[in-house]
């Protein structure tokens, strides 16, 4: 068991690149040089750690992305997954080498800080895939392993054969379960919890209305082959969902002003608020987004406002 829920020394905020992996989930990306310059600027205003997948950006594309916007960058972790599929043969210890040798080209780098396991396998053990990944980091290969959109009992059953470094789950302010389920195994067990989906996919930017169209997987065009777009659309942009989510977001908006941020800020404050929570990440393919996510790490929430949005939540 570590001694520090943190102990790649993760900054609270990272750079988040599924969005900026473009492929069909998000569609492809304006600008190549633009999304550049946004993983530079994350790190140029103290992000040190970069959250990609080999699934990201279709084919690998994301850690290639990832890869070419840290050339010549020094001190900056890398936080990449793998998945299972497509018949869990990636989770075996052969194939969980092979897929770290892939990444490892994609992202140019000889060391992986964190190897994460994407989601669960459809058959395999999970405790032969958990062995095999402590074997990756008692050789070096790479820093900590964690466990990506796991179940929390299978999240436990890990920590019982070798030390968990990190969990990551989707949360904010309108997504609490996750947070809520996973917050004390992580306190009592001294795993760092990571959270994905801070800004709920856009719709905590306040830039998001009942009229919006989106051309990416909020519109529902994806669902049928995506385990997290068929969960995920349902719960935040369908109308039905987008009619509840929406009221909270514009309630937001005056605790925002009072605290001199947006309500993305706010947002991304209250969530590193939260004791159980080490660091998030963040993604976007914009150099100015960039600036305006980086400054809600160093925001510090008074009681009274915390306790506000509280309330707010509870109604």
């Amino acid at each position: 068991m570590h001694s520090t829920r943190n102990p790649l020394d993760l900054s609270s905020l990272g750079y988040g690149s599924w969005e900026a992996g473009g492929g069909t989930t998000w569609g492809p990306n304006t600008s190549h040089d633009e999304v550049i310059s946004a993983v530079r600027r994350s790190i140029d205003l103290g992000m040190n750690w970069v959250d990609t997948a080999e699934v990201y950006g279709g084919g690998g594309g994301a850690e290639t992305m990832v890869g070419e916007a840290l050339q010549g960058l020094g001190g900056v972790r890398v936080c990449t997954k793998v998945a299972p599929e497509p018949d869990d043969e990636r989770y075996t210890e052969s194939g969980l080498r092979q897929a770290l040798e892939q990444s490892l080209k994609r992202l140019d780098r000889d060391r992986i800080d964190l190897y994460l396991l994407h989601w669960p396998a459809l058959e395999l053990p999970l405790e032969v895939t958990w062995e095999a990944m402590s074997r990756l980091r008692e050789e070096g290969l790479v820093g900590a392993i964690g466990l990506s959109n796991y179940p929390l009992e299978a999240v436990a059953r890990c920590a019982d054969l070798a030390p968990v470094d990190y969990v990551q789950v989707q949360a904010s302010l309108l997504h609490r379960d996750e947070l809520d389920a996973f917050g004390p195994l992580c306190l009592n067990r001294n795993i760092g919890l990571l959270a994905y989906g801070p800004l709920a996919y856009g719709l905590l930017t306040g830039a998001i209305d009942e009229d919006t169209q989106f051309a990416d997987w909020r519109g529902g065009e994806v669902m049928a082959h995506d385990f997290f777009c068929a969960e995920n659309h349902p719960r935040f942009f369908a109308p039905e969902a987008r009619r509840a989510h929406l009221p909270v977001v514009r309630r937001l908006a005056p605790l925002a002003e009072q605290a001199g941020c947006s309500v993305a800020q706010l947002a991304l404050a209250w969530l590193l608020a939260r004791p159980e929570v080490v660091a998030a990440a963040v993604g976007t393919r914009n150099p100015v987004h960039a600036e305006a996510n980086a400054a809600a790490a160093g925001m510090t929430l008074d009681e009274d406002l915390l306790l506000a949005v509280s309330a707010l939540l509870e109604k």
